[in-house]
C-alpha cells in the first residue's frame, strides 16, 4: 500500500520532468520572449494530465 503511493508520486514527478524538458526544447527551438513565464505552469498541467492518463497502465 505504501509502495503504491510512492510509485504514483514518482510517476507524477516523472511526467512533470518529461513535459518540462519537452517545453524547454520547444522554447529554445521555436519561441522567444517571455515564454519562460508560462512554461512551468504548463508543464505542471500537462504532466498531471499524463499522470492521469498513464498511471494505471504502468
Amino acid at each position: 500500500m505504501k509502495n503504491e503511493r510512492f510509485r504514483r508520486i514518482w510517476i507524477m514527478l516523472s511526467a512533470f520532468g518529461i513535459i518540462f524538458a519537452t517545453l524547454s526544447w520547444f522554447h529554445e527551438a521555436v519561441l522567444s520572449g517571455n515564454a519562460i513565464l508560462w512554461k512551468g505552469p504548463l508543464a505542471v498541467l500537462l504532466g498531471f494530465g499524463l499522470y492521469l492518463i498513464f498511471v494505471d497502465r504502468v
